[in-house]
């Protein structure tokens, strides 16, 4: 059966200051260097004084705890959507909670009051992340599983300097929306693809390739994706550049604010030469 979703129904927002830094920080430097030491320690890596964000970590005044941003767009969600029948909650991100441990589904499912509903978090898979989280909900969605939350979140600040997360100059963003089974929704999603391995003088082919796995024409399908990305390809048809600084919102935020009824849409990630890419189509029928 097709999975659908409603891209109006898509609610999504940037946020700081959803929580004061600690009074006590300073008390607390010692305790975070030491976790932060030991973290690049299990991963292969010496860490040092020039790698140290700390402070910066626990004096941040526009922090914004995954837990907060959840519960400030959980409104707007109801307005939008019946999210009290979910059957699966799966929550993408890139960058870590600034609440380390922080249960994100566990919260949703008790905020929603959902006590049969199951929920698990995909991470480090980059900005991919809801893509692949995509994937996971369509293997979910069968027989008497019907719906489901799809929550997205990142928030910019490290324990640690990150050359790579400096460059982007993240947002604080969260996007939530409701995939199901079933033909309500205007989109249907047609399948997930991802290539490994692939150069950066191999993406134009690659998308190309990607969009004939779909059975697409590029001449009418839009391209989702960074926009560096989209002049790369050479993309013949319409393509919608996305937000960079959103990090995995980014492709919700993009639907949210310009899908429109019988499109064709190719969403795509580049990053440590891998390619991702999710099709969402006004067609309804069988998968290639």
């Amino acid at each position: 059966m097709t999975m659908s979703i409603n891209p109006q129904s898509i609610v999504w927002g940037t946020f700081d200051g959803l929580e004061p830094p600690a009074a006590n920080w300073a008390d607390q430097v010692d305790y975070w260097e030491d976790y932060t030491r030991r973290f690049f320690r299990s991963n292969g890596k010496d860490y040092g004084p020039q790698d140290s964000n700390v402070v910066r970590w626990l004096t941040a005044t526009d922090r914004a705890p995954f837990a907060h941003m959840l519960q400030a767009l959980l409104p707007a969600l109801r307005a939008r959507a019946d999210i009290a029948d979910v059957d699966l909650v799966i929550f993408a991100h890139w960058l870590p909670d600034i609440h380390l441990g922080t249960s994100v589904t566990n919260l949703a499912l008790h905020s929603l009051g959902l006590d049969a509903g199951l929920g698990f978090a995909i991470s480090d898979r980059g900005r991919s992340a809801p893509l692949f989280a995509m994937h996971c909900i369509d293997r979910y969605l069968t027989r008497e599983r019907n719906k489901a939350l799809l929550i997205v979140m990142d928030q910019k600040h490290l324990l640690y300097n990150s050359a790579v997360v400096s460059e982007i100059a993240p947002l604080n963003s969260a996007s939530m929306m409701v995939l199901s089974r079933g033909d309500d929704g205007s989109l249907h999603y047609r399948g997930y693809h991802r290539r490994p391995c692939l150069m950066r003088e191999g993406v134009a082919a690659e998308t190309a390739g990607l969009a004939t796995h779909f059975g697409l024409d590029p001449a009418s399908c839009v391209l989702v994706s960074d926009g560096d990305l989209i002049a790369e390809t050479g993309w013949p048809g319409p393509a919608l550049p996305q937000e960079p600084r959103l990090l995995c919102s980014a492709p919700l935020v993009a639907l949210a604010d310009h899908a429109k009824e019988g499109g064709d849409y190719l969403l795509v990630t580049y990053e440590n030469e891998c390619l991702s890419g999710v099709c969402l189509s006004a067609r309804k029928g069988s998968r290639p």
